[in-house]
């Protein structure tokens, strides 16, 4: 092909290489010919091998040095013999070669036309005037050696450095025919070839969305909304399926299903699934495996009844992803978003309208507007689930009555006689009455979401329509790249989808147990976003991104980070050697198959992951780990439990007969001393303060329930106000020490950064969601360590009162307007108790979430000019040097290799110890302590069952001892514990020691300081 563009225009060529092989595709701008570049290669290869010499005869080019493991006994190297080495060819696909190019930077990449030079001690002859005379067949026989594993490849850049995919044996030849028909090309490099990919698709290519298009969007749309509602709604064959899942065989099955799906799934992942030869068979198996884990989710429907609405509502992404993979693929991207926007608009309109028919339109059963005659009618469907829905009664397992369990909540148990519920005298223990709310609540879950389906088809599409016209307006804004601007989008909507969760899980506890449908929504809804996010912007140009977008660099930086790497191990610490195991498994499947010649017992693969765990540096890890573990049990155990306990206490305590005024006096004092306490949160202080302050009022005639959350909510504020500046002034005498200021790090880009927003004078967003946002005793002493002005920090606090607001209403509506409510009355307000503390957990996430978005666009936007040294920090940066020499030591004796096998036995010992405490803390919870809110009496009999007053055996009794799971839990706690701090007192004594060692021996001149 002849080629003849301006020098801005960009060209995509496809030359067919080889028989049934994935096409060269080369991108890239005209300007120097390849032929130029051909023969300038060609005049430096007569002659010597100079490195000087080739280096600036070739702008650049030069040698270097690689190691590769074989994979399945071969490099993946082609190459033909010259008289100046072996010329690579091609690199094969899927080869050792092929990995180490997907892992190295640009120069050290292998690429077709370099030279290798020498493998291991075998090295090219320079002088060699022919290709015998070369010493080629020397490096040939080296690699090919069968006891050889690994090789050292000395190489020389010689070849013009493209980018080629797909398997190339003889690309350079091929690429010279089509030079000789005229073919001009300018070679870039990998990371500019991924930008090229978005910049050369030209808009010309891609059309607006026809009519057609358009009603085939609505059908695809509308067909999962139309299933889903048909299916798992009252207005269709809800109740009739859910009545038939009921039955508790039914959950074994779907557990059957399941745990059958995933054993196909490992025998798939065993024999290489993946390099399966047919297509179909591939697509075909993922598609059974899939759907039958779908199935099994829906089987067990009894126990989780968000599955089968998330599983049948996930098709809609699915479709849209469909249509733009096929149909759609040449629509342009705004078009595309906005039709599909469109599309869900439509589509939940119209839901929502027959919706509002069959509630309000007589023709249309229009008798389902919710109220006590649905509730009636959706219980009496509900006849059959509740008679599934069992529990244990005085060692009888028994049906849910529904009138006598759930609606009126004796607190007696009942037996049948002639089709009548008569009182038989037993009355519940307070397990019991658990056990029944469970399962009540369970299903009224159920009937309600058939009764609101419609409605969360509704807003499903609404998020959707609404994301789709965020894009599409956003494609045609042309300041940032195409990488940049679906990244902060991602990154946006996990912020949100997080909150979203945060506000789930304030919800539970509620009478009805939305918190896992609401967590399983927006669990699918960060599937699709990820799968959206790679679909959409393309492996290749996500990893050039990763080299250019400062969004990205601060992402890996965090990822890459041994405390990252701690939460990692905390997460899916059994995970890992399990996958090894089965990745052990599967080497041994391979070699059965005569699929690889490896003897290693791993896959490369695995091999590869298993090189790149072993650089960590675990004993570090392991410490952050503890650290992790000791912050979590302080925060969520010791303290939260200890404040629940304490605040309650007060509570049953002012209520003898403590005069009104006395209280607040009493209560402000407490208050702001909790609040002057590092670890102690200001949530469960407001919370109390609207318990106590509007129980002692509803009682007064002149105040009355509503003028005590009045006064509650105003004290809450003040005293947040004040605590500010208690908080301040601790901050501002620890600021006077330097070692301090280190620790906080005063001179560090992100500290930095959030002092640059707090010194924003006035409310604004930035400001406020920082002060708001941050938690309450480490924001505020930070204010005091930079010197803050305190007037504007305390004005920057005053929007704390939407937060501190709605839980003091929270805990108003804990205590109710009378404290003879019967149980109904009290479902009534434990809900709007949750629904208000909802609305503040949203609104402090909120706030932490802009927080971090104002603080990161600081650091994009002014990240050099706060890396800039400053005068005020140089005490700081001396100790820092001071100090270095120590912490050197220090890493060097954290050094996992290097420490006595005793020594790391013990951390290794404690971690574990403190992850297996960990874990029966977070998911036995339940088994370890008994249920405890603020709002409870510690002197209750069915509750901690102390006498009134008596602190001390609040603190025993809140820990179950039949069985004693909680004390066996604290018992490997402490013990870890003391195991870690072991540790690290034998870590700092040898560090000093090593650095003793050097000084003594003259490797460091200046003495260093010690601290660790």
């Amino acid at each position: 092909v002849a080629v003849d563009f301006g020098s801005d225009s960009y060209l995509s060529s496809h030359l067919a290489l080889g028989k049934a092989q994935s096409p060269l595709r080369a991108r890239f701008p005209l300007g120097r010919t390849a032929q130029a570049q051909a023969a300038m290669l060609t005049s430096q290869g007569e002659g010597s091998t100079d490195t000087a010499a080739l280096r600036k005869s070739t702008g650049g080019y030069g040698m270097f040095t690689l190691k590769l493991d074989k994979l399945d006994g071969k490099f993946g190297i082609a190459y033909r013999a010259e008289k100046d080495g072996l010329v690579i060819t091609g690199i094969i696909q899927g080869s050792a070669a092929d990995l180490h190019n997907q892992l190295a930077d640009a120069d050290r990449a292998l690429c077709v036309g370099d030279r290798i030079l020498a493998v291991n001690d075998q090295q090219v002859n320079p002088s060699a005037l022919t290709v015998e005379e070369a010493n080629c067949k020397a490096l040939v026989a080296e690699m090919m050696s069968a006891n050889l594993q690994t090789a050292t490849f000395k190489l020389l850049q010689f070849g013009p450095r493209w980018h080629v995919e797909g398997v190339t044996s003889d690309c350079l030849d091929k690429m010279q025919v089509y030079e000789e028909q005229g073919l001009s090309l300018e070679l870039v490099t990998p990371d500019a070839l991924a930008l090229l990919d978005d910049a050369m698709v030209k808009e010309s290519d891609f059309k607006k969305l026809s009519m057609n298009q358009m009603l085939l969007i609505l059908l695809m749309v509308a067909l999962p909304n139309a299933v889903f509602v048909a299916l798992w709604s009252d207005m269709g064959l809800g109740f009739a399926l859910f009545n038939a899942l009921a039955p508790s065989m039914m959950n074994m099955a779907g557990n059957g299903i399941i745990f059958m799906a995933m054993c196909v799934l490992v025998g798939m992942y065993l024999v290489d699934w993946q390099k399966w030869e047919s297509k179909v068979q591939r697509v075909a198996t993922a598609v059974i495996v899939i759907y039958a884990c779908a199935i099994g989710g829906i089987v067990k429907a009894r126990f989780y009844p968000q599955a089968p609405l998330v599983i049948t509502l996930f098709h809609l992404p699915i479709a849209i992803g469909m249509l733009r993979a096929t149909a759609l693929k040449m629509v342009r991207r705004a078009s595309f978003y906005r039709g599909i926007g469109l599309g869900c608009f439509i589509t939940a309109i119209a839901i929502l309208l027959a919706w509002l028919a069959w509630m309000f339109v007589d023709a249309w059963d229009g008798n389902n507007v919710y109220n006590d005659a649905t509730k009636a009618n959706l219980v009496e469907k509900s006849s059959v689930l509740y008679n599934e829905f069992t529990v244990e009664i005085n060692d009888r397992l028994r049906s849910i009555d529904y009138q006598w369990d759930c609606q009126d909540k004796k607190v007696t148990d009942f037996d049948i006689e002639f089709g009548m519920t008569i009182d038989n005298g037993y009355s519940l223990t307070a397990e019991e009455k658990k056990a029944r709310s469970k399962a009540c609540s369970s299903v009224k879950t159920i009937w309600f979401l058939l009764w609101i389906a419609p409605f969360i088809s509704v807003m499903t599409n609404l998020v959707i329509a609404a994301f789709c016209a965020i894009n599409g307006t956003m494609s045609e804004v042309d300041d940032t790249s195409k990488a940049e601007k679906a990244l902060k989008q991602f990154i946006l909507m996990v912020g949100v989808l997080l909150l979203c969760m945060w506000v789930a899980a304030s919800v539970a506890g509620a009478s009805m147990r939305l918190t896992g449908t609401l967590m399983a929504f927006c669990g699918a809804a960060l599937v699709c976003l990820f799968i959206w996010m790679y679909f959409e912007v393309g492996a290749k140009l996500i990893h050039s991104t990763l080299r250019t977008s400062k969004i990205m660099t601060t992402l890996v930086a965090v990822v890459t980070n041994d405390w990252f790497r701690a939460c990692f191990i905390i997460g899916f610490n059994m995970m890992i050697p399990t996958m090894f195991v089965i990745e052990l498994i599967k080497q041994k499947v391979r070699r059965l198959r005569n699929t690889t010649q490896s003897k290693s017992w791993l896959t490369p693969e695995a091999q590869t992951a298993l090189d790149f765990l072993w650089n960590w540096q675990w004993a570090g890890i392991f410490v952050k780990v503890n650290w992790l573990v000791i912050l979590y049990w302080t925060l969520s155990i010791g303290v939260a439990k200890v404040t629940f306990i304490f605040l309650a206490w007060l509570n049953e305590e002012f209520e003898k007969n403590v005069e009104f005024g006395l209280v607040l006096v009493l209560f402000f004092m407490i208050g702001w001393t909790m609040f002057m306490l590092p670890p102690v949160p200001g949530i469960p202080v407001y919370i109390t303060s609207g318990i106590i302050i509007a129980a002692q009022a509803r009682s007064i005639d002149s105040i009355g329930y509503g003028g005590g959350i009045l006064i509650a909510t105003a004290l809450s504020f003040v005293l947040k106000l004040v605590a500010v500046c208690g908080q301040y002034s601790i901050g501002y005498f620890l600021g006077k020490s330097v070692k301090i200021q280190q620790c906080v790090g005063v001179d560090k880009v992100p500290i930095r950064a959030v002092e640059q927003i707090l010194k924003r004078r006035g409310l604004g967003l930035g400001k406020v969601a920082v002060l708001v946002g941050g938690p309450d005793w480490p924001t505020s002493v930070l204010c005091g360590i930079l010197r803050l002005n305190l007037f504007q920090c305390v004005w920057g606090t005053v929007p704390v009162i939407l937060v501190s607001s709605p839980c003091v209403l929270a805990g108003a509506f804990m205590a109710s307007p009378s404290s003879s409510l019967s149980e109904a009355d009290k479902s009534m307000w434990d809900a709007l108790a949750n629904t208000a503390l909802a609305v503040s957990a949203g609104g402090q996430l909120a706030s932490g979430v802009l927080a971090m978005y104002f603080i990161q666009d600081v650091i994009g936007k002014h990240g050099e000019d706060l890396a800039k040294p400053r005068p005020e920090h140089e005490k700081v940066k001396q100790l820092t040097i001071a100090e270095q020499d120590y912490q050197n030591c220090y890493a060097e004796t954290m050094d996992w290799r290097s420490l006595p096998k005793f020594w790391f036995g013990l951390i290794t010992v404690s971690t574990a110890t403190m992850l297996l405490s960990l874990f029966i803390f977070m998911f036995m919870d339940e088994a370890c302590f008994r249920a405890f809110q603020v709002k409870d009496r510690i002197s209750d009999p069915e509750g901690l069952d102390c006498p009134s007053g008596d602190f001390g055996c609040a603190m025993v009794r809140i820990i179950k001892d039949d069985p004693p799971l909680g004390w066996f839990a604290l018992f490997l706690f402490f013990t870890a514990c003391t195991l870690h701090f072991i540790f690290l007192k034998y870590a700092g004594r040898r560090a000093r020691l090593a650095l003793k060692a050097k000084q003594d021996s003259g490797e460091l001149a200046a003495p260093a300081a010690t601290q660790a």
